[in-house]
């Protein structure tokens, strides 16, 4: 039996294969977060195809820019300035260019199906999304890449091209079930720019073709051929199969690094589609007013409160008691810690009588500084230490006291209300 020259059994993996293995976490995360937002866009929690048809807007850009960036090496003969990409490289992107894979007049295509724009308007759109967020950075990495090492176009042709033909059949099936007449109503607007409808131009000459898919603009997810794009798939992997030993080590390094790339990118795009859809939404959706409950410096404010807590302290003053929210004079404190005798001396004796001497009472346990969690349903963690442990300028433990002022507040609010007079 005849074995490889490395001792090694085991069938090098191919290309596509090595994409699908790097790329596996990510594509599991891209999926859900579709999926979970695919409801967003059709029926009952969509009106119109508003929603789908912005979500087409941030799509387009990226197939409009990789898609011409290949178009523009295969029209530039090898070494040439700028693209100075080799004839080898140059060779395997011809080959395994397939023209019915291209989405880009496709998603055009839907896009003026559902908002009757013309060509100037959609291009209008298509610049103002396309300098936002992450779809930015997006594009501007995609054009850096390719110009860079024009053999990660692999990278998006095959990631960015057979997801139709996997999760794409899936979300294809789940907007024609929306059926021809939801397809059929004009949105007013469409997001983020809010750009009207145009209603008299909803189905114009150039789109005759989506006649034959039942009025719904779903070419984005559907292909020219006999087997609905099965065979381009086929086709598009066997070519790749047979050419790509042509790349280098390091060449296919780049294309799976670029792989993840792209899939973190498109996360973070429907992050930014997230936050756009938010932020119409907290615009159109109107002010509810919050009943408050009155607050302490209300009630102190109030005309009747007011009058009571001042004529109380006149009172006050009256019997000779003075402030009672002020501190006491120093003598005072001085009896209060001892009992004065006549002959001068003061005793420590305990204020009850009946304890003895050999009790002690325990120290306060000193309070700990209490952390909030932050809550499940967004709220924001941070540290909120007792009124006790806060200190003024000088150092000194501030608590106490103001327990004892609000302690003062909270008697004569309750003894007010039972008709009571403080004396």
């Amino acid at each position: 039996m005849d074995y490889p020259a490395n001792g090694s059994s085991q069938t090098p993996k191919s290309l596509a294969s090595d994409m699908v293995s790097a790329t596996r976490p990510m594509h599991t995360k891209i999926n859900k977060l579709i999926t979970s937002r695919l409801p967003l866009a059709v029926p009952p929690k969509a009106p119109d195809s508003g929603p789908y048809a912005c979500g087409l807007l941030y799509i387009l850009p990226i197939y409009m820019t990789f898609e011409q960036l290949w178009l523009d090496i295969l029209d530039t003969p090898p070494g040439d300035a700028p693209g100075q990409i080799s004839e080898r490289v140059h060779t395997i992107l011809k080959e395994i260019h397939l023209p019915q894979l291209f989405r880009s007049d496709r998603l055009r295509a839907d896009i003026k199906f559902i908002t009757g724009w013309t060509d100037d308007i959609l291009d209008l759109q298509i610049n103002s999304v396309k300098g936002t967020g992450e779809l930015s950075v997006f594009i501007s990495h995609i054009q850096q890449a390719v110009r860079a090492k024009p053999h990660v176009l692999i990278a998006y042709s095959y990631n960015l091209f057979m997801a139709l033909f996997a999760g794409g059949r899936f979300i294809r099936a789940t907007l024609e079930k929306a059926g021809a007449e939801f397809w059929q109503i004009v949105p007013e607007t469409i997001k983020p720019t809010m750009q009207s409808c145009e209603v008299d131009s909803f189905i114009d000459s150039s789109l005759e073709q989506i006649e034959e898919d039942n009025l719904m603009p779903l070419r984005f997810w559907a292909f020219d051929s006999e087997n609905d794009g099965e065979d381009l798939k086929q086709e598009y992997k066997s070519k790749l199969l047979q050419w790509e030993s042509e790349l280098s080590a390091e060449e296919r390094e780049d294309i799976l690094q670029e792989s993840v790339y792209i899939l973190e990118s498109i996360g973070l795009l429907v992050g930014q589609l997230d936050a756009v859809c938010s932020a119409v939404q907290d615009e159109e959706t109107p002010v509810v007013q919050i009943p408050m409950r009155p607050s302490l410096a209300g009630l102190v404010g109030g005309t009747q409160f007011g009058a009571r807590l001042r004529d109380s302290l006149l009172i006050a003053r009256e019997r000779g008691i003075g402030n009672p929210f002020r501190g006491k004079p120093q003598d005072a404190v001085e009896k209060e810690k001892g009992t004065s005798h006549g002959d001068g001396t003061t005793s420590t004796e305990p204020a009850c009588s009946g304890v003895p001497k050999s009790m002690r009472f325990a120290k306060s346990l000193p309070i700990p500084p209490r952390k909030h969690r932050a809550a499940k349903d967004g709220g924001s963690g941070f540290d909120l230490h007792t009124t006790s442990q806060r200190r003024d300028a000088s150092g000194t433990l501030i608590g106490p006291a103001l327990v004892g002022v609000f302690g003062l507040f909270f008697l004569y609010v309750v003894y007010s209300r039972v008709g009571g007079v403080i004396v």
